[in-house]
């Protein structure tokens, strides 16, 4: 049978490569050896580099395409130039080589650790060794970076992929924070909001009046001015606006999965005075301040017709919220995401409507007031099933009797 050859080639520092040794010309440059030696009947079908992925999973992009001209029957032997350059997880390359390739007649060949599946070469006889060994390597030298990046916010670089809105990265050092002056003067005025009594989702219609782009629309360069409630809240509780880097807020499960937890409060990494603060610490504390006592208000307020009101469009619960100390009821998906109308209506007003309509249905069918006192001690009806508002602000109150 002619062996259809496809050669798979791997790099990644964050397994600890070797960038010189295991560069992908080094790799490229070994099976193209190997394949000139090789005396058997072939077709070489392509190659597939990986650069930049690590061998801790088999989520890569090269591999994928690997694997689906597999199950095309384009290929039906892969080359690389040792094990670890497939993959550094122990259980996944057993599954591999002992399951997947021999039920589909691949054959794997791994020229530096004498591994040829089809010869039974004495490579093979190590293999278990081989793949514990390899994905020890990957432990130890995930834990090796860990240190590495622990040390390194402890320092107090900055390790995050972009700066937080309001700043951007030194281009001297990309560990350091510089002020973006574009969007500056933005900080300074959703922190000054907040402080001076606004709720957030005041600060968001305000924003997106003045056409102030979002974090996101910004860094894209579009024209977007909806500002999402959880965004402005993370904004005011970031510590890196007074010039502190506050780090190590999640970590991964293990150096298998990408999967993250949350770390507790007291086990972040804060390290002070480490770029020029946007504000100062009394607006910040005042901010925060301000911030908690809307939150009380809003969580410890109860109302009569809590968990009754639903938008009329995608039938959400509607949620309180507090404008100029006014109570309205909104959708609640378009305040998280935007992703339906904005049904804004006054609670108060919306009560009095379903007070009146409750008070006829109670004349109606109770001849006096006793009689009311009686059935609603004893919680003998259910008047209220759901109050449902329109973006027109049409009301509709559907009943629901026990009596």
């Amino acid at each position: 049978m002619k062996n259809k050859i496809a050669f798979y080639i791997r790099l990644s520092k964050e397994d600890g490569d070797n960038i010189e040794s295991e560069s992908i010309k080094n790799q490229r440059d070994i099976l193209n050896s190997f394949l000139k030696s090789f005396h058997e009947s072939f077709e070489y079908i392509d190659e597939y580099v990986d650069d930049g992925y690590s061998g801790s999973n088999f989520n890569r992009p090269a591999w994928k395409k690997l694997i689906e001209d597999i199950n095309n029957k384009k290929i039906n032997t892969i080359i690389t130039k040792d094990l670890s350059r497939m993959g550094r997880d122990y259980i996944c390359m057993g599954e591999y080589i002992e399951r997947i390739f021999p039920e589909n007649n691949i054959r794997f060949i791994a020229i530096n650790d004498d591994i040829d599946t089809l010869k039974e070469t004495p490579g093979l006889e190590f293999l278990q060794f081989k793949l514990v060994f390899n994905d020890y390597y990957l432990k130890d030298t995930s834990k090796k970076i860990r240190r590495v990046l622990k040390n390194k916010k402890e320092r107090g670089k900055f390790l995050g992929k972009k700066a937080v809105y309001g700043y951007k990265k030194d281009k001297n050092d990309k560990y350091h924070l510089v002020i973006d002056k574009k969007v500056k003067n933005n900080v300074i005025l959703i922190f000054n909001l907040i402080a001076n009594g606004y709720s957030i989702n005041d600060v968001c219609s305000i924003l997106k009046e003045k056409k102030i782009k979002n974090p996101d629309s910004y860094i894209k360069g579009i024209n977007k001015y909806d500002w999402c409630y959880k965004t402005i809240e993370e904004m005011i509780k970031n510590e890196t606006y007074i010039g502190n880097i506050t780090q190590g807020k999640r970590k991964k499960i293990n150096y298998k999965s990408k999967k993250e937890i949350r770390i507790p409060i007291k086990d972040w990494i804060v390290v002070n005075n480490t770029h020029k603060p946007i504000i100062s610490k009394e607006l910040f504390i005042k901010s925060n301040e301000m911030l908690r006592r809307k939150k009380y208000i809003r969580n410890t307020n109860s109302y009569i017709l809590k968990g009754l009101i639903r938008c009329s469009n995608c039938n959400h619960l509607m949620t309180m919220m507090f404008i100029n100390n006014r109570r309205y009821v909104c959708c609640s998906r378009y305040l998280s995401c935007k992703k339906c109308v904005s049904n804004t209506i006054n609670y108060d007003d919306l009560e009095i409507i379903v007070v009146k309509n409750i008070n006829k249905l109670l004349r109606k069918y109770c001849l006096d007031k006793k009689n009311i006192d009686y059935l609603i001690k004893e919680k003998k009806f259910e008047l209220i099933d759901k109050v449902s508002i329109s973006k027109n602000k049409k009301i509709e109150i559907f009943y629901r009797f026990k009596v």
